[in-house]
């Protein structure tokens, strides 16, 4: 039998893969904006690669698709999966009923706890939990699933292209109910709701969805500069409402932006690309297609933030580079060029310093990450890498050796602002922020001569230049050295990443720059087992105390005693405040409340309120009681780098959260690793390794 995800899943995991981008697997809301709400690294030199993992040979795996914790791919006939966190690749895996050859350019895609993956001539959707098949779409016409799955009310949409790689061939675009309507097979054979035949069929073509329609671009059928209709069709039945036209073929999703209710696109002729805008009314109708001619050709979904929108644009021959056009005067407010090609579609977040970051792989060379760094009013590159004597987009990641290939993929970023990148190389790539300082939580303070350091309970955070707060303490390692008389402090070490670039001022960026690793140190005591022995007999009694009552009198006053009996010892109890608690406590209990009053007075009271009584008055009294106190030890030391601080200090370290989507922020589902070796991959670095070691001053 089949097992289905029951309920809903929230966050990330309802928006994650369900994305209408090119090559993407993370949209916001559903609009086909490739844009995060998490702040992302700003500058090569807040940038490291986490960790990179091996999926395969060169060409293997699909773009990603982020789904909670897990990172979802297609690989050759198979579903895969990895921690997010470490890039382990799980041992589940799903058996596709085909592959894609080299045309696996599309993210799978998640709603209602299944994953979609298109393969050439069908789609497939499988249990997102078990990754079991769950039914298996073939079309009648086949062709190379290279368009992104779009999911809207229970139904995806997705096209297919020439098998024969001819532009005039005809393909199908299709609405597949996804409801799985037999569980006992994984099989089973689905139907399509509707499907349209168009000549040139649909390449890289995302929908976007309303409530009454969908709207998809398409290719124009022949090898020339010819116009491509761009189509809406009723949601349900698959009638065409209406069609504009666009010149070329229009290889991008369809993005819909709120704040200027129109519709944005690209699409690609011989040599020139145009960024399109239109509008439709509620019921699918067009209005007039207004373009912009960009330098080259395009199939970058546009990414749109504060009234400014982002694509790609070039070709494997040069003359490449990311336009910036201002929404409100739908001119190009500068380009940024590029040393490659910047097919994809970028990454954008607005980043805590107001400014708009987007960033593109480059499909060429070793694949690098650009970006810009843009805001409204802008009218240059900021901030240029410069090469030779021309100024490009500055760079904030470049793979090398291994890592280093083409980059077709769209990025992909979690709510810590961690980018995930899937290049040409086989490896699938995290790149996060640099860390700022560690923060180290419950640490221990006194230690016992002759024993290692005990990290038993201690909690380590990697505070990140982003403002993010990491648990890395399943990462500590404690040196197995036995601490000395004369040991004061302990050092601990977070090492973590493989490597990173460093801009220079005035040329290119230093590439492959080992990441250092981070240290701080906590204070510690070292007793000789004889008084440590003494000092946690006496912290045994006094964490015994339990809730503080009247009979508790006789255990506190035993634990005052035993406390004061070790003389110079005293200073090292570390819940000497537990024992302050309840002896005040207690000192409470004993006093006489105004709610204990005596016979008399009671019936003295009764007697006076009868009387008021008789004329109208009336009198009322309140008792209060005291909360219990907890005997927990309070011991906790808090270090940052170079330092030692308060655990007060340490409550405000930074966290960050971000919004549900699939970038990790809104839940609208749309379209769409710890060391060791593992059969699937091979984990270079991951996460990273923590080390507490003792030295003298």
């Amino acid at each position: 039998m089949k097992k289905k995800l029951a309920g809903t899943v929230s966050l990330a995991l309802a928006a994650a893969l369900s994305l209408g981008v090119c090559v993407s697997a993370f949209v916001s809301d559903g609009t086909n904006n490739n844009v995060t709400t998490s702040n992302l690294p700003d500058s090569a030199d807040n940038a490291v690669l986490d960790w990179a993992t091996r999926v395969g040979p060169k060409f293997s795996g699909s773009p990603l698709a982020i789904v909670g914790d897990k990172i979802y791919y297609a690989d050759g006939d198979k579903i895969k999966r990895m921690d997010k966190n470490t890039g382990v690749i799980d041992s589940v895996v799903g058996q596709r009923a085909g592959t894609n050859g080299y045309s696996l350019v599309q993210p799978v895609t998640y709603a209602d706890g299944m994953i979609f993956s298109a393969f050439n001539g069908g789609v497939q959707a499988f249990d997102a939990d078990t990754l079991e098949s769950l039914w298996v779409y073939k079309d009648e016409l086949g062709g190379q699933g290279v368009c992104p799955i779009y999911y809207e009310d229970g139904c995806i949409y997705t096209g297919f292209w020439s098998i024969r790689y001819n532009e005039t061939d005809t393909a199908n675009y299709v609405c597949i109910d996804v409801k799985d309507e037999d569980p006992t097979k994984t099989d089973e054979a689905k139907s399509a709701k509707w499907t349209y035949t168009n000549v040139g069929g649909f390449y890289y073509a995302g929908a976007y969805a309303t409530d009454k329609f969908i709207v998809v671009g398409s290719d124009n059928g022949t090898t020339d500069d010819s116009p491509a209709d761009v189509i809406t069709f009723d949601k349900k039945t698959g009638k065409v409402i209406d069609t504009a036209q666009a010149i070329g073929d229009i290889r991008s999703s369809i993005e819909y932006d709120k704040d200027t209710d129109s519709y944005y696109f690209t699409s690609k002729a011989n040599g020139v690309g145009h960024f399109n805008k239109v509008k439709i009314d509620a019921d699918g109708k067009f209005s007039k297609v207004d373009s912009i001619e960009l330098d080259n050709e395009s199939t970058s979904t546009p990414t749109i933030l504060d009234g400014r929108a982002y694509v790609g644009f070039g070709s494997f021959n040069g003359n490449s580079g990311i336009a910036v056009i201002d929404l409100d005067s739908f001119k190009i407010a500068y380009t940024a060029k590029t040393q490659y090609y910047p097919q994809a579609t970028g990454l954008g977040v607005v980043n805590k310093d107001g400014y708009n970051y987007v960033y593109f792989p480059e499909n060429g060379g070793s694949g690098v990450i650009s970006f810009v760094k843009d805001k409204k009013g802008v009218t240059k590159v900021l901030d240029p890498q410069v090469i030779g004597d021309t100024e490009y987009a500055p760079v904030l990641f470049t793979p090398v050796n291994e890592q280093s290939q083409y980059a077709l993929a769209d990025l992909v970023a979690d709510e810590d602002g961690t980018i995930f990148s899937k290049n040409d190389s086989g490896y699938i790539m995290a790149i996060g922020s640099e860390v700022e300082k560690l923060v180290v939580e419950n640490a221990k303070t006194v230690c016992k001569e002759g024993e290692k350091y005990p990290a038993d309970g201690m909690k380590v955070y990697a505070v990140l230049k982003n403002g993010v707060k990491k648990d890395v303490t399943k990462d500590v390692t404690i040196d197995d050295s036995k601490l000395e008389k004369d040991d004061d402090f302990v050092t601990v070490t977070y090492k973590y990443g493989m490597y990173r670039d460093k801009t220079v001022s005035g040329g290119a960026n230093k590439t492959g720059v080992a990441v250092d690793p981070v240290e701080t140190t906590i204070d510690i005591a070292v007793l000789s087992a004889e008084d440590y022995d003494k000092v946690t007999a006496v912290e045994k009694t006094i964490a015994g105390l339990g809730e503080i009552t009247l009979d508790s009198e006789n255990d506190v006053k035993a634990a005052r005693a035993d406390h004061d009996a070790l003389g110079d010892l005293k200073k090292y109890v570390e819940n000497y405040d537990v024992l302050k608690a309840a002896e005040e406590k207690l000192e409470k209990l004993k006093a006489p409340s105004s709610s204990e009053v005596s016979e008399s007075e009671v019936t003295s009271s009764v007697s006076s309120s009868e009387a008021s009584s008789e004329t109208g008055s009336s009198e009322s009294s309140v008792t209060s009681s005291d909360a219990a106190v907890s005997s927990t030890s309070s011991a906790e030391t808090s270090s940052v780098a170079g330092s030692t601080s308060s655990a007060a200090d340490t409550s405000s370290a930074a966290s960050s959260s971000s919004k549900a989507a699939n970038n990790a922020s809104s839940a609208n589902p749309k379209t769409g690793t710890v060391a060791g070796v593992c059969v699937a991959g091979l984990v270079l670095l991951a996460g990273g390794a923590l080390t507490v070691s003792k030295k003298r001053k």
